[in-house]
């Protein structure tokens, strides 16, 4: 009777151990990357308010950058065709790993992966939810040139 009991408690731990495993596996596989997490976070200076992309980009660049995660910011200006409207924008180019380019910037939730090889303005075009916006865009190459972090 006690080796019954001894097996089945045996396989109760066996049991327990695995559903731990599997639950703690579980939950660091669902958790975004910090690139990823770092970008997202709604509490960074400018996220999610209109009018500080500036502020929002410089203080992500700084948080990665500490992290060893470097990358540029891209800024250009931007003005509707068939309205009186125009301004200027910046967004966070980086780069996580050797092979992987993400963009974000201050009016998007999360980072988008950048296609390999787009060009500056097909990056801008990315970042948009309307890629098809009646817009002319132009790079301020000057402040590009200079906006590697």
């Amino acid at each position: 009777m006690k080796a019954i009991v001894s097996d089945q408690l045996r396989r109760l731990a066996i049991i327990f151990v695995a559903l731990a495993l599997c639950t703690t596996l579980t939950a660091f596989l669902l958790t975004p990357p910090l690139h990823y997490r770092l970008a997202s976070d709604p509490s960074l200076k400018g996220k999610g308010k209109d009018g500080e992309c500036v502020d929002y980009a410089f203080a992500l660049s700084s948080r990665l950058a500490a992290r060893g995660i470097h990358g540029r910011l891209i800024f250009f200006k931007w003005r509707a065709r068939n309205a009186d409207l125009s301004a200027s924008h910046v967004f966070v180019l980086y780069h996580p790993t050797e092979n992987s380019e993400w963009i974000v910037d201050n009016e998007t939730p999360h980072p988008r992966k950048v296609p390999p090889g787009s060009s500056p303005i097909q990056l801008v075009y990315l970042l948009s939810d309307n890629p098809s916006a009646p817009v002319d865009v132009e790079l301020q190459e000057g402040l590009n040139r200079l906006s590697f972090f």
